[in-house]
């Protein structure tokens, strides 16, 4: 168990303290009622009995580590000296190991009071960040010192907006937000034709790059993209090689369990706004977009409040949807044929023979395969997408592994039969299609997925 489901643990632990009157509870709350009074006592020690003033910071639940960061980083700089520290809630301090990086993590304090002190002046700052309720900070001191303490609450707050150590990384949302470690994946690595290559950067990176030209045309500072196609061309790979051009840009995957609450989606936004510039990537849009007519209006409130963050009454700035779906007739109109939604509707492909054999070229450029048995590959593999042509590249290096090297030679030993048996077993038996049927498949766009050779080891 990580030490973030613990906490999690934890609150829940003292959210169900009020569900019953068992001998162990009845303990817990004369345990905590002893810790409070215990700690008042402290408290009245170190602050005196003048009359008292508070200064209150409250952030967003999912900002949580990053207020507790701000506090340590406020209490460093500007010199305050720590006296003590009190568990709050607990009967011990609560902390827990914060990312603040991809790579680079802090021991925060999640749940606690800081007894603090600066040239004769006295603070009692209270921290607590919940997981399902907003975080705060609270700064209790004397009234003399209102001042003062109204200002070391401002200063977290200031460190805090200013630096967001979120902002401008790879993120996934999920009500809490989590680094993406992710592989950067670049566009050598996907075949795509020219045309449909720049008009998806144009409608996204160079679109938030360019965001305070576009605003002297009074063209609104965002942009939405839909990637429509059946599995395995090239959607996903499309998002990362997105992802890893938009240096200084914020990239916000969504959560697939959470997308059906309509209030994620608000606070999704709310959180691509406060990082903007940014691009929010949503896959298989389909589990809330699907028409509300012909679908009963499945998860209705969640749709409802992507429309309206997408293009509802306030203004979003220098934000980019992109979206994928599989299904590209099943979604709502709303979504599919509603420009400043999504502005750019792409369809991608199944591979072209050129873009198979290229494909083929490069996933052999480890596996020792042939020309002539590369050629026969992209030719008979004419209704598989990308995913599943590649798949086919493995299986013959899988089961003919060897081969080639008992013969003295440098290639595989393969003949059209196996390669005919490869891909019955990929396609399924009766010539059976994988994934979705999608007219014209020769439209608009076509992506291919190649992963790169030293990844895969081809």
């Amino acid at each position: 168990m990580s030490v973030e489901e613990k906490f999690l643990g934890a609150v829940y632990d003292e959210d169900d303290d009020d569900e019953g009157e068992g001998s162990y509870l009845i303990w817990r709350r004369k345990q905590r009622e002893k810790m409070r009074r215990k700690n008042e006592a402290t408290i009245g020690g170190f602050l005196g009995k003048s009359p008292k003033t508070t200064a209150v910071g409250i952030m967003p639940s999912y900002y949580g580590a990053l207020l507790s960061w701000a506090v340590r980083r406020h209490i460093e700089r500007d010199g305050w000296k720590v006296v003590d520290t009190l568990g709050y809630r607990d009967p011990e301090p609560f902390y827990i190991d914060v990312s603040t990086d991809y790579d680079k993590h802090e021991n925060l304090l999640m749940r606690g009071q800081l007894l603090v002190e600066k040239d004769g002046t006295r603070f009692v700052v209270t921290i607590e960040v919940h997981p399902r309720c907003d975080g705060s900070v609270q700064v209790q001191g004397l009234e003399e010192h209102r001042e003062a303490g109204e200002s070391f609450v401002n200063g977290v707050m200031t460190i805090a907006r200013e630096e967001n150590f979120y902002r401008g990384k790879r993120i996934e949302f999920a009500g809490r937000i989590r680094f993406l470690n992710v592989k950067e994946r670049s566009w050598d690595s996907i075949v795509l034709d020219s045309a449909t290559k720049k008009e998806i950067r144009a409608n996204t990176i160079q679109f938030l790059r360019n965001r305070e030209h576009w605003s002297q045309y009074g063209i609104p500072q965002k942009r939405g993209v839909l990637l429509a196609g059946e599995p395995g061309t090239g959607k996903t790979l499309i998002c990362k090689a997105l992802m890893a051009e938009a240096e200084g840009i914020t990239c916000i995957t969504t959560h697939a369990y959470d997308l059906c609450e309509d209030e994620y989606i608000t606070e999704l936004y709310e959180l691509a706004d406060d990082l903007a510039p940014c691009i929010v990537f949503i896959e298989d849009i389909d589990l809330i977009g699907l028409n509300r007519e012909e679908y009963h209006y499945q998860h209705g409130p969640a749709l409802l409040a992507l429309l309206n963050v997408l293009d509802g009454v306030e203004e979003r700035h220098a934000i980019v949807t992109v979206a994928t779906t599989n299904s590209l007739e099943a979604l709502d109109k709303a979504l599919s044929h509603r420009p400043s939604r999504f502005d750019r509707v792409i369809k991608l492909s199944l591979p072209s023979l050129g873009e198979r054999k290229r494909l083929v070229e490069l996933l052999c450029q480890r596996i020792p395969v042939n020309e002539r048995i590369q050629d026969y590959i992209a030719s008979k593999a004419e209704n598989c997408t990308p995913v599943q042509l590649q798949e086919i590249v493995y299986s013959l290096a899988i089961e003919h592994a060897g081969e080639g090297a008992q013969n003295g030679s440098t290639y595989l030993e393969l003949s059209k039969d196996d390669v005919d048996h490869a891909i019955a077993k990929v396609n399924g038996r009766n010539k059976r299609r994988l994934g979705f049927e999608i007219e014209n498949n020769r439209g608009d766009g076509r992506a291919v997925y190649i992963q790169p050779p030293e990844e895969t080891g081809c």
